[in-house]
């Protein structure tokens, strides 16, 4: 049988057979093997041969951390998480996040009575992450000829990411250095708390302030503001011309994510923010129309490109739009940005 050949590891036993029955009936996917322990997932690995691998944390043994560095080390293939939010599993979530796993579901968002919800999740998730690049090159950007690119420094830099985000976004902001002159609002598609977990966590490991907004507070240089998870992020204008503010909202409720990239990314066209765009790994076409709008206005637009994104759909799509001005590798982005504020150069060296 050809298809995605899927491997989990959960120490309940109730989950393992829902699992089993969810995707017994599923086609193009096979369960080829489920553990309860970690070392028991490890001991298979080669015989399994799983395309991707589910993954619970919190298990018996060595544990859902350890296990994952393991198979990064031993047999990197796509992992999920199978996350509980609290104020432990958050965190744990998180940092799986940036050793490897590409994404996550949170078991207490569904059901344990009808499982329909979760195994559409999960069938996505598995299909998404294994999907591999594309078939062809990537689209051409169609340009934007409606006003000249800005070059000056920006008021604001704004980020968008979903799967494979989180350790994107640390990449640049790790490349930015400490003494970056402009407020950061950042969106990773994620769910309420662990937004929370992922603003700390960013916080502890990169010389800028890191945490979620407040309704209506001012935007400060050197601020990273990670959008709530369940709700919105807007730059609005302030009282005094030319200071902006973070506009943290409800509506609107039909977008299929939220936090939206593409609220962020409008507002900011809309409020006539001086901005840079950065659009990173993900699924879909979250902030196609938004980056699109910023270039029409000529702002700097960027996006992450094919070979260094874990799922290519959202540069793809702004690219698609005519949205994007430059496609650049990961490692790149850093810098890129850095040289938008004055002396950044001097100040990338002097790091």
């Amino acid at each position: 049988m050809s298809g995605i050949r899927v491997a989990l590891a959960d120490d309940s036993s109730f989950l393992r057979k829902a699992v089993a029955r969810m995707l017994g009936g599923e086609p193009g996917i096979e369960l080829v093997g489920s553990a309860a322990r970690g070392e028991e997932l490890l001991d298979q690995l080669d015989q399994w041969r799983p395309d991707a691998i589910v993954l619970d944390l919190s298990m018996p043994g060595i544990g859902g951390l350890a296990t994952l560095d393991a198979i990064m080390v031993r047999r990197p293939v796509p992992v999920i998480i199978l996350s509980t939010y609290s104020r432990k599993g958050a965190p744990q979530t998180i940092e799986a996040l940036h050793r490897g796993a590409v994404d996550f579901l949170d078991k207490q968002q569904f059901s344990l009575v009808d499982f329909d919800a979760l195994r559409q999740a999960l069938v996505g998730k598995l299909r998404e992450v294994t999907s591999g690049p594309a078939n062809g090159a990537a689209p051409a950007m169609a340009p934007v000829r409606r006003a000249p690119v800005e070059e000056s420094a920006p008021e604001v830099v704004l980020i968008g990411a979903s799967t494979g985000g989180p350790p994107a976004i640390e990449r640049i902001l790790r490349d930015l250095g400490g003494d970056v002159p402009v407020p950061i609002l950042v969106v990773q598609h994620m769910p309420a708390g662990f937004t929370r977990a992922f603003a700390e966590r960013l916080n502890i490991q990169l010389p800028l302030e890191v945490r979620e907004p407040v309704d209506g507070e001012p935007l400060q240089p050197g601020t990273v503001y990670i959008a709530r998870g369940g709700f919105h992020l807007r730059v609005a204008a302030g009282r005094d011309r030319g200071r902006w503010i973070a506009a943290v909202g409800y509506e609107p409720e039909d977008v299929p994510h939220r936090p939206s990239v593409d609220v962020l990314f409008t507002s900011a066209a809309e409020a006539g923010a001086r901005a840079v765009a950065v659009l990173l790994t993900g699924m879909g076409q979250d902030g196609a129309g938004g980056m699109a709008r910023l270039a029409e206005r000529g702002a700097l637009t960027i996006a992450q490109d094919e070979a260094t994104s874990i799922i290519f759909g959202m540069p793809r799509a702004a690219a698609a739009v005519g949205g994007v001005r430059e496609m650049l590798p990961l490692p790149e982005i850093g810098a890129r940005l850095r040289r938008l504020w004055p002396r950044g150069e001097e100040a990338a060296d002097g790091d």
